[in-house]
């Protein structure tokens, strides 16, 4: 049986009416609404993954400079955003076999993958990230949303601490290449070449997804999961999405990948505790057939 991975914070945070505007997005709910991030990780939890994933998409010293921070300002305001989104996650998971994963996501806008600052920047803000979370309570790091084949790069060479997995998922153009265009066998070579335990696909529509399962298959040798969006079409900057997929219908469609044996299993944009329980529900029952 597959693990379970959680479903959106930013959704979940709306859905209670807590706002996530960009930049920040959901990282200021570390601290404005820490308690209600702590919830949302417990429902799902008790909807059936095992394997949360940190609220930390956007706790980064760039993106509060967007919102207005200082440089001094940004570094304080971000390290406090990752602190209590790693606490958050160990809080909800107490007593319980469930896995933490610290998030970490593109710098700039993942649905732009032309907005990549270069190597030298993103290897030294991603170092800053990488070395909060090397010792911090988490079992791995998900590189999440990647769409940029010199951003990945540059994120797999920088070392972690040996103690976590290293997971990457990828988010896809079609289904034969991510969103910079590179080819996703390049990808492949890439993730086996820097030790990559899991390789994923996220935030892309379900039908590219399943359709780049063959490709995944046929040329990585390691463990793989999908966590699809549940848009139609892939959503606004914003995380608008217009028309989305009913959590029983994305259930079914997920039954393809797995049947094909995939290793992690969960939902992505637009997705709630409701979905991973369909999800979750469904997998038991196609057990039990």
């Amino acid at each position: 049986m597959p693990l379970i991975l959680d479903g959106a914070m930013g959704t979940a945070l709306m859905m209670r009416e807590i706002k996530a505007p960009l930049p920040l997005w959901s990282a200021a709910a570390n601290y404005e609404n820490f308690n209600e991030v702590v919830s949302i990780h417990k429902e799902y939890i008790k909807s059936g993954s095992n394997i949360i994933t940190t609220n930390s998409f956007r706790s980064t010293p760039r993106t509060f400079r967007k919102a207005g921070y200082s440089k001094s300002d940004a570094i304080i305001k971000s390290e406090q955003s990752l602190i209590l989104a790693i606490e958050a996650a160990n809080i909800a998971r107490k007593g319980r076999s469930v896995l933490v994963a610290g998030s970490l996501a593109p710098l700039e806008d993942c649905y732009e993958p032309s907005d990549f600052p270069g190597k030298n920047i993103a290897k030294d803000e991603y170092s800053h990230l990488i070395n909060i979370f090397n010792h911090q309570a988490v079992d791995l790091l998900l590189f999440e949303t990647m769409g940029n084949f010199q951003e990945i790069k540059t994120l797999l060479e920088i070392d972690i601490n040996p103690n976590k997995k290293k997971w990457l998922s990828i988010v896809l153009k079609n289904e034969n290449q991510i969103l910079d265009g590179t080819d996703i066998i390049d990808v492949i070579r890439l993730a086996y070449n820097n030790s990559v335990d899991t390789l994923l696909i996220n935030c892309s529509t379900i039908q590219n997804t399943l359709r780049a399962i063959p490709t995944i298959k046929r040329h990585w040798p390691g463990k793989w999961g999908v966590y699809p969006n549940l848009g139609e079409k892939m959503p606004t900057k914003d995380g608008y999405i217009d028309r989305k997929i009913n959590d029983v219908d994305i259930a079914e469609q997920l039954m393809f990948a797995v049947n094909e044996g995939t290793s992690v299993l969960g939902a992505c944009c637009g997705s709630t505790p409701d979905t991973i329980n369909i999800i979750t529900e469904n997998l038991k029952n196609s057990r039990n057939r």
